[in-house]
């Protein structure tokens, strides 16, 4: 890991250098204006250092209070930030998520070999079209001192050192991630249905001894109350991730949000309706689970082959992982705007696959696919990072907020990365699939 780091720097361009220095820059002013929720955890890790309880606690955010709902974990490896002053300890996080964002970039470029397979013309409107589709989710997780960047970078990560072989360190990696926040969990049953069974493996031993950690500030007993206590918070079908997802706010995308928000009469606001029908709360609980199911289900449809079939093809593992990542954000509570910086490799890519399509004159024989695919990514666009404020104003943005036009662009994306399967780039291009048990460095 040091020596990939070095090596990352070692080959910074200058305009590399440049985005670091403006979002350096971005950085700064995020500090200046507040923590964000990195307060609460800087809050929380200080409650955990004092061997208090760190759940329904009221953690200062500026003219507010937040609780803190991460694992207890998280809590202790922030340790070393919580004996720093707040300013000094959230401008350290953020350069850590700017760091874990560019390595999403690298893995990306590795997983698909753009470098290899584009022009340098073609990289730099790839780079550019992926920025002008994550820009908003990007900001916003700087804006709030989030952790999703460093989720995505460390699911990503652990899967390039499993096809690497490399299972414990793969294993240790995904642990440290899950232990953070559970959403990565989706890996951990993809890795075993892709049969990398050592890495699945060492994870559960890792995520085991991770979340020991935290009880050395604790008895036993204390322990075993304060993870009770984090499971009551995490319950997916409390009231809070069910029937009042849009009772004070709108910013919560996640189909926790979206059911309500359309199968229950709960909030009208700007004299608008928009459920289609108000059901029980009951019965709206039920569609809402059926709805996950759904998303669940359809993960097959992408996995296509039989359990515990090996497939070591980068491409198709990151089509697949794409998939995992916009099924993650849907399916589990509570996702705000902040949590859609997940579709990042979706988009990714489908740009990749379009541009491969018209080097290699597919477009000419698929014309209906490359158009289609053009058109649903616009209206992907136009719903998930048009619809910002910057962009359409701020009234125009609280109806979008309202339609959750967030939820129906992520849902969308699927339909065009369904269509852009893996193997219709090797027909395009005769690209060789990356070699069964190969031990190529990616």
């Amino acid at each position: 890991m040091t020596a990939s780091f070095f090596k990352f720097l070692n080959n910074i361009s200058r305009i590399r250098w440049l985005l670091i220095v403006l979002v350096l820059a971005y950085i700064v002013r995020v500090v200046l204006i507040g923590a964000g929720d990195f307060a609460v955890y800087y809050g929380a890790s200080n409650a955990l250092l004092d061997s208090k309880m760190i759940y329904h606690l009221p953690y200062p955010v500026g003219d507010s209070t937040c609780e803190y709902s991460y694992s207890p974990f998280f809590a202790f490896i922030l340790i070393p930030l919580s004996i720093l002053p707040l300013w000094l300890a959230d401008w350290l996080w953020l350069f850590l998520n700017l760091l874990a964002l560019f390595r999403i970039f690298d893995l990306i470029i590795l997983f698909l070999g753009i470098k290899k397979d584009l022009t340098r013309k073609e990289y730099q409107w790839w780079v550019f079209l992926i920025l002008l589709f994550s820009v908003r989710f990007i900001l916003y997780n700087f804006d709030l001192s989030q952790v999703t960047l460093i989720l995505l970078c460390g699911s990503l990560e652990s899967l390039r050192l499993a096809i690497k072989r490399q299972w414990m360190m793969g294993g240790f990696v995904l642990a440290v991630v899950i232990s953070i926040k559970l959403m990565p969990l989706v890996m951990l049953p993809y890795l075993f249905y892709r049969r990398f069974w050592q890495t699945g493996l060492a994870t559960l031993g890792f995520m085991l001894l991770l979340n020991l950690t935290p009880s050395v500030f604790y008895t036993w007993s204390g322990y075993q109350s304060m993870m009770i206590e984090w499971f009551s918070v995490l319950n997916p079908m409390s009231d809070d991730f069910t029937i009042r997802q849009n009772a004070v706010e709108e910013s919560i995308h996640s189909l926790s949000s979206f059911i309500p928000a359309f199968f229950t009469n709960d909030m009208t606001r700007y004299g608008l309706r928009r459920h289609f029908i108000d059901l029980p709360t009951e019965t709206m609980i039920m569609v809402m689970n059926i709805a996950r199911l759904f998303f669940i289900l359809l993960t097959f449809i992408f996995l296509k082959t039989k359990p515990f079939l090996q497939i070591n093809d980068k491409k198709r593992l990151f089509w697949e992982f794409s998939y995992l990542m916009i099924a993650l954000v849907l399916i589990f509570p509570h996702q705000q705007k902040y949590a859609f910086i997940l579709i990042l490799p979706a988009i990714a890519y489908l740009l990749y696959f379009i541009l491969i399509m018209k080097k290699n004159k597919f477009h000419l024989e698929k014309t209906s696919l490359y158009r289609g695919l053009i058109g649903l990514l616009i209206i992907v666009w136009l719903l998930t990072t048009a619809s910002t404020d910057g962009i359409i104003g701020r009234t125009l943005y609280e109806y979008g907020q309202y339609f959750k036009l967030i939820t129906w662009g992520t849902m969308l994306l699927i339909v065009p990365l369904f269509l852009a399967k893996p193997n219709l780039i090797l027909r395009s291009g005769n690209f060789k699939k990356f070699p069964e048990r190969s031990h190529e460095q990616t």
